[in-house]
């Protein structure tokens, strides 16, 4: 046997000997126990922990450790099951401790560990309106280990011929490429989940997560995770977790034996969610349609979590509070904030900043108006009272105004004036700056497709992405223009050229780019590198003037910098009439295109056809 190999297997041996207590022989009463570890000096103090293993609900449980506790044994309709609360108290020091389970003369201890906080860890830094984030998912980012691509066990291996299966990409991959995000400018790293999701279809995107204390082998291993986040907190570069409090995955051991017999919301046959998360903001909304929204599957194998179990509320909690804590976490992104009961996603979100205050938190909620949008901002003041305890929302409107005005044609509800109207809305926000903005992202089609890979249209977008009003999301493979299909979800979802050893050019060098990939490479790097220096397109304030004859004008500015924003959105050469901007003008003359360094004369302004300047007066 391989000597790697060998230690290997003797270390797994001796962990599941030490874990349960007994000899290696002997046939182990619990087979799953949940969180597989946890920490003293927790901000919240109760522990649940979920024990699986046959009949392991009449087995008598006692636990002997200073500042431990055991408060209560619960138990369901499945005896298979067993949950424990235990209080772990000030006092309690990091050790392991002993839970005894008994059966008459029959005894089975489990060893558990309680491990010490990293210093710091409970005030972390979190990500903020001064960073730049990049969203990949990691199937069609980077192959870094091909010898994980097919695991024994796991239903898919990789099929690059087909967009819906898996396709390699890998932990190793993303963590490969760490030092060119930092070199672009990114500063903060969104992905999709990691999780184990053993789909025998569909499963590459990780939304259905099968094991949630186990990162899928296919992508790496929890230790893999850990050590990817680290190396992006060196790298200067923030990780923001994908939580998805909605639904698991259908090949979960849960749907062979489920914890209790409302784990799930369950219908006759069936029943998805009607989607129209307005049920949630709708004064005259029936009853039948909110059910239908929230109890509704997303998918037929996505089971719809009924977060009204506190069993089921506390495990979940506990799981994403787990990968936290043991990882470099420094910020979250929750899926379908609205398809939940919100007022439970609320105090499942607040549950979590609770141990870490900084934590800021980005809920995709994609409804139609800005109003509804800004109800599911934390701060609103909403009628009814509802506080989403999300800092952060996901502008959706902003990205439909960008794939659509562009390309159009200049009129009073048109053209750059969709800009302006989108913007002249945003009252209803608690906080602007806390607004995440994208031209694209996994679920959406391409900017490329929107643009049809017109150059100048695009540069354009990403100049208005990198300075309006709050933070920016950029999508992989944005930075290079890279192409899709309109109209599908996997065709949103190429893989990146290069990540792959048998690619035939590799797009993250710059000898692997086309002249127009490093065009736009160039050009976005820039822009990421000038926001990243600048507190005035972080922070500060924005002020807009109504677009005439195609040219649209908005300005950020703080008390040490001012920047112009100015947009011909038409097919020729426009002479600009300056003077309707004195008042931010301040009788200065000169400004600098930051992109090309270019000086302005702002006395004598004649703008190219479909472009953006981006000036510094």
């Amino acid at each position: 046997m391989n000597r790697r190999y060998f230690i290997i297997t003797v270390f797994l041996l001796n962990f599941f000997v030490l874990s349960f207590g007994v000899n290696a022989n002997t046939k182990t009463w619990v087979s799953r126990l949940e969180p597989t570890n946890w920490w003293t000096g927790m901000q919240h103090n109760e522990l649940q922990l979920m024990l699986f293993g046959p009949k392991i609900s009449d087995a008598i449980v006692t636990v002997d450790y200073e500042g431990v506790t055991l408060k209560r044994k619960v138990l369901t309709d499945n005896p298979d099951y067993a949950f424990l609360y235990l209080a772990i108290n000030e006092n309690a020091k990091p050790g392991t401790m002993n839970i005894v389970l008994s059966r008459g003369k029959k005894k089975q201890t489990i060893a558990y560990e309680l491990k010490a906080r990293r210093e710091g860890s409970a005030l972390r830094k979190s990500f903020s309106e001064a960073d730049a984030v990049y969203l990949l998912m990691p199937d069609r980012f980077v192959n870094g280990n091909p010898a994980n691509d097919s695991i024994k066990g796991y239903h898919q291996g990789v099929n690059r011929a087909d967009l819906s299966k898996r396709h390699g990409g890998d932990i190793e991959g993303v963590i490969s490429k760490i030092p060119y995000l930092a070199d672009l400018g990114i500063t903060a790293l969104w992905t999709t989940p990691f999780f184990d999701n053993n789909d025998t279809q569909y499963s590459y995107h990780h939304y259905g997560v099968s094991d949630y204390y186990k990162i899928d082998p296919r992508m790496g291993s929890n230790e893999d995770f850990v050590r990817m986040t680290k190396i992006c907190h060196d790298n200067g570069i923030k990780y923001i977790l994908d939580v998805v409090p909605n639904h698991c995955g259908g090949s979960h051991r849960w749907m062979q034996s489920k914890p209790s017999a409302d784990w799930f919301n369950e219908w006759p046959a069936f029943t998805s969610s009607n989607y129209r998360m307005t049920a949630w903001t709708d004064p005259h909304r029936s009853e039948a349609d909110l059910k239908r929204l929230t109890k509704g599957w997303f998918a037929p194998n996505m089971p719809d979590f009924n977060l009204n179990n506190p069993l089921v509320f506390d495990y979940l909690r506990q799981a994403y509070v787990f990968w936290i804590e043991r990882s470099y976490v420094a910020g979250l992104r929750v899926d379908t904030y609205p398809y939940n009961d919100i007022k439970l996603a609320a105090r499942f979100i607040q549950s979590i900043r609770d141990e870490y205050p900084n934590m800021n938190v980005v809920g995709e909620c994609w409804v139609k108006t800005p109003a509804e949008t800004a109800y599911y901002q934390s701060g609103n003041n909403n009628k009814d009272g509802f506080d989403s305890r999300l800092p952060s929302v996901m502008d959706f409107l902003l990205k439909d105004v960008f794939h659509e005005a562009i390309n159009q044609s200049e009129g009073w509800e048109s053209g750059m004036a969709r800009y302006y109207a989108h913007y002249a809305q945003d009252f209803v926000y608690a906080n602007t700056n806390l607004l995440m903005n994208f031209l694209d992202n996994h679920d959406i089609d391409r900017f490329s497709t929107a643009v049809k890979g017109d150059v100048r249209k695009y540069k354009m977008g990403l100049a208005m992405l990198m300075t309006t009003r709050g933070y920016p999301q950029i999508y992989y493979g944005t930075e290079i223009m890279l192409e899709g299909i309109a109209g599908t979800y996997e065709g949103h979802r190429f893989d990146f050229p290069g990540g792959w050893k048998e690619d035939t050019r590799n797009a993250f060098t710059r000898a692997g780019r086309t002249d127009a990939e490093n065009e736009v490479f160039d050009y976005l790097k820039k822009l990421l590198h000038y926001r990243k220096n600048n507190t005035v397109l972080q922070s500060g304030r924005m002020k807009q003037f109504i677009p005439q004859d195609g040219i649209y004008v908005y300005f950020r500015y703080n008390d040490e910098k001012t920047v112009m924003v100015m947009t011909n959105n038409n097919e020729e050469e426009k002479k600009v009439e300056m003077t309707r901007f004195a008042e931010m003008l301040g009788g200065k003359t000169k400004a600098t295109e930051i992109t090309s360094g270019k000086v302005i004369d702002l006395n004598n302004v004649m703008i190219p056809a479909k472009t953006v300047w981006v000036m510094e007066i």
